[in-house]
């Protein structure tokens, strides 16, 4: 890229290799700017994602009426790229632990003989009126893994980017260490390209739950 451009990266990607990046572009005299993203695909086509920025000042201006076209709003996080992309793992690692949660729940309330959409509606009108808990649990209840909008696999590698910049700064993610081998199990049974709300299936299937 010749000098003078910016290069704004919307991929999830881990705080290590933000870092080798922001460096790369700098040594270069190109602008680097992290902007990963909320939302799905259907959100994404509405214009309706939630930003995730950081970088320079002065770059962010130039490239913030692009931000507009995609999103209904742009979170800033500093000038180090690499702020923006523990944002974003830290967000997916929440996300992680919501359907983890919803998973083992659904899972507990059919154990019972209790439909698991009577609980999410619970949930999702009282304690959690979020599109996390509503989107993602309905899927659960409803057992509806596919097509995925999000791929269990891809729910795998955020868990391992948020365990990752936890090692690099000595914080235990105990949590994060569960999630992972809950993924590991779901996958190792046939379920990575099922939707993130597979989990919900790996769930039950411990208790050989039908």
């Amino acid at each position: 890229m010749p000098q003078g451009s910016i290069h704004i990266n919307m991929a999830t990607v881990s705080v290590a290799m933000a870092k080798k990046l922001t460096q790369l572009h700098a040594d270069r005299g190109v602008g680097y700017v992290a902007a990963p993203v909320l939302g799905r695909i259907d959100v994404a086509a509405a214009g309706n994602l939630n930003i995730l920025a950081a970088g320079k000042g002065q770059d962010l201006e130039r490239i913030q009426h692009l931000l507009d076209l995609m999103g209904q709003k742009t979170w800033r996080y500093g000038e180090d790229p690499a702020q923006a992309n523990v944002v974003k793992i830290a967000a997916n690692f929440s996300i992680a632990c919501a359907i983890g949660t919803m998973a083992e729940t659904s899972a507990l309330m059919r154990a019972y003989g209790i439909e698991s959409q009577a609980f999410i509606d619970l949930l999702t009108q009282t304690l959690y009126p979020s599109p996390v808990y509503k989107g993602y649990g309905t899927m659960i209840a409803q057992e509806r893994y596919s097509p995925a909008g999000f791929k269990l696999s891809l729910g795998l590698k955020d868990v391992g980017l948020a365990l990752e910049a936890g090692e690099a700064q000595h914080l235990s993610l105990p949590l994060g260490s569960t999630l992972r081998d809950c993924h590991l199990e779901a996958i190792a049974q046939g379920d990575g390209l099922l939707d993130w709300a597979a989990l919900g299936k790996a769930a039950a299937r411990r208790g050989n739950i039908d």
